[in-house]
């Protein structure tokens, strides 16, 4: 990401914190004055091709879910699927929390791009259309899920179909540098 397309997520961030809606296009093209909204618009187009601007189900632009802004109370927890790695992540005393590193951009739709720590929640328990973290064929898998007839149905790319699965715990939050 370069300083233009930083800063105007950062105010759209802002402006978003501040107002509970998304600002327009001549509303940035006046906070940068620039002369047309075609460079805004492109940029907004690049940050949308990033992962951090999506469209939602009524074809509007909103901010990713991942881009969750928090704080406080920072640990360091080692990320389970790169060696010598750490990042900070909101950690509680039990320790039920990990963090895993993503390596692609195979859940782009779901606002998660490559270079994102997904915060996973240890647990036994998922539901349908979650972003899970899984063991197959003893590796660490970030997948979605889905439960049909009794089987399981992990998929990234392509649908996986399982009779039993091994999971960790699901995606509860992201951690992205912008």
């Amino acid at each position: 990401m370069n300083k233009k397309e930083e800063k105007v997520l950062k105010e759209i961030i802002c402006y978003f914190n501040k107002n509970k809606r998304m600002p327009t296009i001549r509303y940035l093209q006046e906070v940068f004055s620039y002369k047309s909204t075609n460079s805004i618009f492109r940029i907004i187009k690049k940050l949308e091709k990033d992962g951090y601007l999506i469209r939602n189900k009524f074809n509007k632009l909103v901010m990713s879910d991942s881009l969750l802004n928090y704080d406080n109370n920072l640990k360091t927890v080692r990320i389970i699927n790169r060696k010598d790695k750490y990042v900070n992540i909101i950690l509680n005393k039990k320790k039920n929390y990990l963090a895993y590193q993503i390596n692609n951009n195979y859940f782009k739709n779901n606002g998660l791009i490559k270079n994102d720590i997904a915060v996973i929640q240890i647990d036994k328990k998922i539901s349908n259309n979650s972003i899970g973290l899984f063991i197959i064929d003893n590796k660490y898998r970030l997948m979605k899920y889905r439960c049909l007839d009794g089987f399981y149905i992990l998929s990234v790319k392509e649908d996986i179909i399982l009779n039993k699965i091994n999971l960790i715990g699901k995606v509860i939050l992201i951690e992205r540098k912008i």
